[in-house]
């Protein structure tokens, strides 16, 4: 297996670091926190840039939506 991206790896890190504190973070509040810095940074921000950063908030929003529907259906 190819070595991970430095990048997943701090990723990784980050999550251990909040599953350690008890973290209740959830992926809602991931994109709020990802909106007010996009909202907060737009003019710094290259078009390419915006580009990525809603895709990755759409993907959240998907897999948020897809949770919360999965939660909700009988057991």
């Amino acid at each position: 297996m190819p070595d991970r991206h430095p990048i997943i790896a701090l990723f990784e890190s980050r999550a251990q670091a909040h599953d350690a504190a008890g973290s209740k973070v959830t992926l809602d509040d991931a994109m709020v926190m990802l909106a007010r810095w996009m909202e907060l940074a737009q003019g710094r921000l290259s078009e390419d840039d915006v580009v990525v950063l809603l895709e990755v908030g759409a993907i959240m929003f998907r897999n948020g939506l897809t949770r919360r529907a999965d939660m909700k259906k009988p057991h």
